[in-house]
């Protein structure tokens, strides 16, 4: 497995966190990696939405995998010696019996896992994407979570904490982005002290793991927030926790969105 805090500690010219044609993303994997080269990248992950146990537009197929497996050697191999290509998955964590954990994803040949949480199971245990557009969720909120916010953080949270528990991983992906969402519904949330409660049970898991954590600037310029929330990065920090920042990119165009600007926060937070 690829020692991605080694690459963190060499270098800011990485991404770790990007999309293509097989899952969500926009552009297909040549041309994202040709913009990757463009801008400098000395490492670049492609992490196609994993496969799931249930029903999703946005993950890829696992008929479509070793498509997948055999489109990124031949990228590694075509640009061999000018950038260090990895491949991996941005896999679901959907609760104990599925996710990085488990055998499929072991046995792929993957560079690192990354481990991310988008579906939450309502109060009759069905998995909903909480991530996306707000006007889904807010219907997913009223019409399948019965309108209660509470309980769909503090399920994510949950899943979140299962996830790291069960392992097999080494990157956890953006672990509070239900707040992307919830927060339009209630801003206060992050202000109180259950919400606060949350983060603290995360950094006290991750450091007992040792992975490490993302700060994804995908939503950055389009909605002026981090994932963690900058707020929090205080906590990661003291519990000396290692830390990736990643643009999650769907587009060619936005291989290094908002990771400036993430890493002059990050520096001015770690002089303080």
């Amino acid at each position: 497995m690829t020692d991605l805090k080694i690459i963190t500690e060499q270098t800011r010219d990485y991404n770790f966190h990007a999309h293509t044609q097989f899952c969500d993303g926009r552009d297909d994997i040549a041309t994202i990696a040709r913009a990757a080269e463009k801008v400098g990248m000395k490492h670049f992950a492609f992490t196609p939405h994993s496969p799931i146990n249930i029903t999703s537009p946005c993950n890829m197929k696992k008929e479509q995998m070793t498509e997948y497996l055999y489109e990124m050697k031949r990228i590694q191999s075509e640009y061999e010696g000018r950038m260090n290509i990895l491949t991996s998955l941005e896999i679901d964590g959907l609760g104990s019996e599925y996710g990085p954990h488990i055998d499929y994803f072991q046995n792929l040949p993957l560079d690192f896992r990354l481990g991310s949480v988008h579906f939450v199971p309502n109060q009759d245990g069905i998995f909903l994407d909480c991530d996306g557009k707000f006007e889904r969720f807010n219907q997913y909120l009223k019409e399948g979570y019965k309108g209660d916010l509470r309980y769909v953080v503090e399920k994510y949270f949950e899943q979140v904490l299962i996830m790291i528990e069960r392992g097999g991983f080494g990157l956890l992906g953006h672990f509070d982005k239900i707040m992307g969402n919830a927060s339009l519904v209630d801003p206060t949330i992050e202000n109180q002290g259950w919400y606060e409660a949350l983060i603290d049970d995360v950094v006290s898991h991750v450091k007992s793991s040792g992975m490490i954590v993302e700060i994804n600037t995908k939503a950055f310029y389009d909605k002026g927030r981090f994932f963690p929330n900058e707020c929090w990065w205080h906590k990661l920090q003291v519990a000396k926790i290692s830390l990736a920042i990643n643009s999650d990119a769907h587009y060619a165009e936005k291989v290094t969105a908002g990771r400036t600007e993430a890493f002059r926060r990050l520096q001015e937070q770690e002089n303080k």
